[in-house]
């Protein structure tokens, strides 16, 4: 007796044979970064970080590519300077930002971070550009800014006129139509409270805005309605799990 196979099943299996076409047909650029960020000369602990921060969605929606040259506003310790790396890589370029403040707070903690994770010239396209926000001095160079969890603390510790001129020297390192990716921790209310070390996604937009910034897209794959944001983002509680708005801006 010969069997039948309903319209259902027959779809069914069509639609698993294109979806594991879909997963194979990564570029080798793509297989290649998804490689060096699962080999063992990553960290561990920057492996566990990947769940909560998902950095290959990061790098597809800030369009970050090889060949490319991104500058990493405040690259602090170094973890996303690493995923970037992996992602232009050895045809692209990483200037990982960091001012004398990063470099000195907390006993030089980001500073040693940044050295170990670089050493022996382990990222070579990468260079560790320590400079204050107004000596950068890539006119024209970049194409991808990135500011990454950071950019609460300008709003805090600058006045406004200050913020834009910040900005203003970001968009000018930008090549005509480049991006400036951003993500931070939202605060949940329009007041802003500095200790927190939150933002409302508003108070980003219309920075931005004013500096000359198109905002392109918005990304909800980091986004936690279920966040406490009444707690300090670094409370155990909610570390690693906050709510993130991503933004990417065009010049």
């Amino acid at each position: 007796m010969n069997k039948i196979i309903s319209t259902p099943l027959i779809a069914l299996g069509l639609m698993s044979i294109l979806s594991s076409a879909i997963v194979q047909a990564g570029t080798p650029a793509d297989k290649q970064f998804m490689a060096a960020m699962q080999s063992s000369e990553r960290a561990d602990a920057d492996k566990a970080r990947d769940e909560n921060r998902k950095p290959s969605k990061v790098m597809k929606f800030f369009g970050v590519k090889p060949g490319m040259k991104v500058l990493e506003v405040l690259a602090s310790g170094g973890y996303y300077t690493e995923v970037l790396s992996h992602r232009v890589g050895g045809s692209g370029k990483v200037y990982a930002q960091n001012n004398k403040f990063i470099l000195e707070v907390l006993n030089g903690r980001f500073a040693k971070e940044f050295a170990e994770r670089t050493a022996n010239n382990r990222l070579s396209n990468v260079t560790h550009y320590k400079s204050e926000f107004d000596d950068i001095d890539l006119k024209n160079e970049i194409d991808v800014v990135t500011i990454v969890l950071n950019y609460h603390d300008f709003y805090s510790n600058f006045s406004k006129e200050k913020r834009i001129e910040i900005l203003k020297t970001l968009k000018a390192t930008l090549k005509p139509g480049g991006i400036l990716g951003l993500i931070d921790m939202e605060s949940g209310t329009t007041v802003h409270n500095k200790d927190l070390h939150r933002i409302h996604h508003q108070d980003v937009r219309d920075d931005f805005k004013e500096a000359g910034f198109v905002l392109d897209a918005e990304a909800a794959f980091l986004r936690n309605p279920n966040d406490d944001y009444s707690k300090m983002v670094f409370e155990p509680s909610v570390r690693g799990k906050t709510d993130r708005f991503v933004f990417r801006f065009k010049a």
